[in-house]
């Protein structure tokens, strides 16, 4: 095992039920070597990824991992207000709402909501996208401060379809419409036959733009359809900055 598998083995002997642990216990239970335990738990203790308390001889979860969990915390908080917004969003308009994040050069699904239509344009949480092919993730990266969006993509853009952006240039123009219009949308982009609008919004806790998609299929996409839809995506943004102003406030 590496030194990290070790850390993770060790930090996965904490509980609720068992908060703190001695060293003996935690061997014991890792069923590591005692030097090996010992090197890595002194690497944790510097790190304050665990706290020692002399007089007891126990360790316990430090103060970086009650950080990390807050981030994690804030970042699952804002996740939910988002998917509640979109629930609505789903019933009204009908149709399969996303809620995705940045990996690397590509978007990952965090969270799908299904809609009311019988009609659903279903991709699991996991599925990972092209940004600069989709609604969503073209949204993402107009919000993005000035040219910051070239490092959220590759040099050369993956060919994904006709309706998609070629290269820089091309989705520089994109973007520059998104922010111009607060709209995006996509056509027969990364699937044939599926249409989609995107918004962008940024988790205030930890600056990490979220990505938010409705996709329908093209066929029943109609002027008053997309409007409606593009409306409800509109008044959900708002809703959303609104809220997280009041709570700043």
């Amino acid at each position: 095992m590496s030194a990290l598998e070790d850390a993770i083995a060790i930090l996965g002997c904490f509980t609720y039920e068992e908060p703190a642990l001695t060293q003996a216990e935690l061997t014991r239970r890792v069923g590591r070597p005692k030097a090996t335990v010992s090197r890595v738990m002194k690497v944790l203790r510097e790190t304050e990824v665990l706290e020692f308390d002399p007089e007891s001889r126990l360790y316990r979860p430090g103060i970086k991992l009650f950080e990390l969990g807050q981030i994690s915390r804030s970042h699952q908080n804002f996740l939910d207000l988002v998917q509640k917004h979109l629930q609505h969003v789903c019933a009204v308009g009908g149709h399969t709402g996303y809620i995705t994040v940045f990996d690397g050069y590509q978007i990952s699904v965090l969270r799908m909501i299904r809609g009311s239509s019988p009609v659903a344009i279903a991709t699991a949480p996991g599925y990972r996208a092209w940004p600069h092919a989709t609604s969503n993730g073209r949204a993402m990266l107009a919000l993005l401060q000035g040219e910051e969006w070239r490092q959220r993509v590759p040099d050369s853009l993956p060919f994904v379809s006709k309706q998609t952006p070629n290269d820089h240039e091309e989705l520089a123009e994109w973007i520059r419409k998104i922010r111009e219009t607060g709209r995006s949308y996509s056509t027969n982009g990364s699937y044939e036959g599926v249409s989609s609008q995107g918004i962008a919004i940024q988790n205030p806790d930890t600056a990490e733009v979220i990505g938010v998609a409705v996709s329908y299929p093209s066929a029943l996409a109609t002027p008053d359809m997309e409007e409606g839809i593009g409306s409800l995506l509109d008044e959900m943004k708002i809703q959303i900055l609104r809220y997280v102003k009041t709570e700043a406030n």
